[in-house]
């Protein structure tokens, strides 16, 4: 009896204990009402420093190929960077979840054997402390004391039993959380390495877009400036002919209007082609340069072969996602215990909106995977046709050289026909960054990312 009623004691101490230490915020945070807080604190008409606004160092890099591009891009990625650090985060996090779980495991109130209790009647104190043949023949004088003393502590007992027995439950509740919290770390800490390997492969993608949009339109100037200097032959040719009566003026005029629309497009083309560049140079922390030279992209096209649907959804990062998300909806669903029938519709809606959002996903990432593989196909046909004009070209073009060699051909027609060839050149060559750009789109939505 000793030991339980002290147990029972300790028990109503603690939970005093607990209504202090609620208490003891409501103190605290007065005080910190009245304390002025430490630090300087950006305001209006303040400047920042330049340290904190400062790009940092540049990296000075001359000649650009895709390979290097392409590093400097994930290894200078602030998406990557963060996602690594979340992931960093998620993990701390975790640890300090489970310590927290270790103490509430080992924490529990003991709410005694809840059978015992004082002799509140007459006959049960006189039967408990007197033997039979010394029972008096009257109540004793301090036994109504006794009596209401023993009533008032067994409710004392059982309301202190009945407080340690919700402290307990309390307690289950918040391992309850604990485990969910948990379980949702580690859905977390999946869909951040998911979101990482999916940064990773969108920023090849990305960079490898821009780099070769920047070659082609360097591509482009080199041919345009080729195109400015046939014309400039052409008012020349013109300008000499009028001397010689054999072209008018209006001729000479529109050879001058076509130098000046095309210097307009060169123009045009050179702008578009250094704005790309700052904004890379941007993009990958290197000093911009207007010289900046680009090496080619040496690839051979090949016709994309489709891979099965299924096999790439079931690689696919956002299918992946969506599984986690189903997991998690449904570790919710059958380990709370609901408080009542709302909470526990409640969850079960919570999974069916999962599974239908996976459902909605799967559909959407179907009809990307059929226009990457249709415009993968649509790119290489392009460039078979691209090769096809060439080859006639070349055909056309041997044709005019002997005719020039036999002198049917003048120079001035001879060198105009070479320039269409470089034109058909040009075409096979732009179709063929765009074969190897759609076939890049392809290869990383095999490995995972499809957009």
């Amino acid at each position: 009896m000793g030991r339980e009623f002290l147990m029972k004691k300790e028990a109503a101490a603690l939970v005093l204990s607990f209504a202090l230490l609620a208490a003891g915020p409501v103190s605290v945070k007065a005080a910190d009402g009245d304390t002025t807080q430490t630090g300087h604190h950006a305001t209006t008409g303040e400047k920042l420093k330049t340290s904190f606004v400062d790009s940092g160092t540049l990296a000075s890099l001359k000649h650009w190929d895709l390979d290097t591009i392409v590093k400097r891009a994930i290894d200078n990625s602030y998406n990557l960077s963060l996602l690594s650090m979340k992931l960093t985060a998620l993990k701390q996090n975790e640890s300090n979840l489970k310590d927290q779980k270790k103490e509430l495991d080992k924490a529990k109130m003991d709410t005694g054997s809840g059978s015992y209790t004082l002799p509140t009647s007459p006959d049960e104190i006189m039967k408990k402390y007197f033997p039979p043949d010394q029972m008096p023949t009257e109540p004793p004088l301090w036994l109504g004391p006794v009596i209401e003393t023993n009533t008032v502590v067994n409710q004392v007992m059982n309301g202190v039993g009945g407080i340690a027995s919700a402290l307990n439950k309390q307690l289950q509740s918040q391992r309850e959380q604990l485990e969910q919290g948990l379980e949702q770390l580690n859905t977390e800490q999946s869909n951040t390495l998911l979101d990482l390997e999916m940064a990773k492969d969108g920023a090849e993608l990305q960079i490898t877009s821009q780099y070769v949009q920047l070659l082609s339109l360097d591509k482009q100037i080199e041919l345009a400036e080729q195109y400015l200097e046939l014309l400039k032959r052409d008012e020349h040719r013109a300008s000499v002919l009028q001397e010689e009566g054999l072209a008018s003026s209006e001729t000479v005029m529109n050879a001058q209007r076509a130098i000046s629309d095309q210097e307009e497009q060169l123009e045009s083309l050179r702008e578009n082609y250094q704005l790309a560049l700052i904004q890379m140079c941007f993009d990958l922390g290197i000093v911009y340069d207007p010289e900046i030279t680009l090496e080619d992209i040496e690839y051979t096209p090949q016709p994309v072969t489709r891979k099965d649907n299924k096999a790439l959804l079931e690689n696919s990062y956002e299918m992946k996602k969506q599984w986690n998300a189903i997991v998690q909806a449904k570790n919710e669903e059958y380990g709370t215990d609901a408080a009542n029938d709302h909470q526990e519709d409640y969850l079960n809606t919570m999974t069916r909106i999962s599974e239908q959002q996976a459902e909605q996903t799967r559909v959407e990432l179907s009809k990307k995977i059929s226009k990457t593989y249709s415009d993968a196909d649509t790119a290489y046909r392009a460039y078979r046709t691209a090769e096809k004009d060439l080859a006639e070209a070349n055909q056309d073009y041997i044709h005019m050289e002997a005719r020039f060699n036999n002198g049917l051909v003048s120079s001035y027609d001879f060198y105009k026909y070479g320039f269409t060839l470089t034109q058909q050149e040009l075409a096979r060559d732009l179709t063929r960054l765009q074969v190897y750009m759609a076939n890049k789109a392809a290869d990383k939505m095999e490995e995972g990312l499809i957009k």
